[in-house]
């Protein structure tokens, strides 16, 4: 069964990172990647800390970075003005990764939308991505395109592989997410075959639903609490061979530490029943 390796900083996301490394701290895990967002979620923004405050920080948990999970803004890949303005929100976080020492990057781009386009979107993401891609290879950063993503253009598998297939740029791997899975239920094993050597992280949670198109899905659920099936999951990685970075990815919002920290032994004790395996500093804490 695939191993899991990392957790994300998202399950903590109205709180600050000051808060939630300490508490990552206390579950074990040294691998850690850390989300940071526009409108919510703000651990890496700019500002407090500084790409110098969280190196500290980090060294003073023992951490890894493993990948910043950034999405400074919402663009949409057929106004040209959002081409220009995500590629510049990029370059100018990708500058402070290498400081940090952070070795991945999310790059989120180009809204989902129904305009009967598509193809020429997909088409000008690809470039997009290329020019990031550019910059990170410059400052030692893989870039990452999460797909297939329910609020993106790149919303079904054959949309990830056709931008994929347009790619330049060997600075560019995906990232594929469990929620996501769960609800679209797309062929799992054609669609890592098919990345095959793109495939360069995984994020984990549950979800559950139909996909409403209206990112209203029922995307951030705790392991157990949806229908994704995770020993399926699991199995579909090992198939593909896939040795990388598994991150926990749950997400809570308006929560107590207390009541976090409940809804994570709860998912980590369900992933553990299907067959998950997790590092040992983490299996010795006995939280699940």
């Amino acid at each position: 069964m695939a191993r899991i390796t990392a957790i994300s900083s998202l399950g903590w996301a109205h709180y600050t990172l000051y808060e939630a490394l300490p508490r990552i701290a206390e579950f074990g895990f040294r691998r850690v990647e850390i989300a940071s967002f526009f409108s919510y979620c703000f651990h890496f923004n700019f500002g407090s800390p500084t790409p110098a405050q969280l190196r500290k920080m980090l060294d003073s948990y023992g951490m890894v970075p493993i990948c910043l999970n950034y999405c400074p803004a919402y663009y949409y890949a057929w106004k040209q003005e959002d081409v220009e303005r995500f590629i510049h929100d990029m370059r100018r976080k990708i500058e402070q990764l290498g400081e940090v020492g952070i070795p991945m990057m999310t790059m989120p781009f180009g809204m989902r939308n129904d305009r009967e386009d598509q193809d020429r979107q997909l088409e000008i993401a690809a470039k997009a991505f290329d020019t990031v891609a550019k910059i990170g290879e410059k400052y030692k950063v893989k870039m990452l395109i999460e797909v297939p993503h329910l609020y993106d253009i790149i919303y079904r598998p054959e949309a990830a592989l056709k931008v994929f297939s347009m790619l330049e740029s060997d600075n560019v791997g995906a990232l594929v997410d469990s929620s996501h899975w769960g609800i679209i239920n797309y062929d799992l094993d054609e669609f890592l075959s098919c990345l095959g050597s793109r495939l360069w992280h995984v994020h984990l949670r549950d979800s559950a639903g139909p996909d409403t198109g209206d990112m209203k899905q029922m995307l951030e659920l705790t392991p157990g609490s949806g229908t994704v099936d995770f020993s399926k999951f699991g199995s579909a990685l090992d198939h593909a061979g896939y040795m990388r970075d598994v991150s926990i990815e749950f997400e809570y919002r308006d929560m107590t530490f207390e009541a976090i920290e409940h809804e994570y032994r709860k998912g980590f004790a369900h992933l553990a029943d299907c067959g998950w395996d997790f590092p040992e500093e983490v299996k010795s804490k006995k939280i699940f």
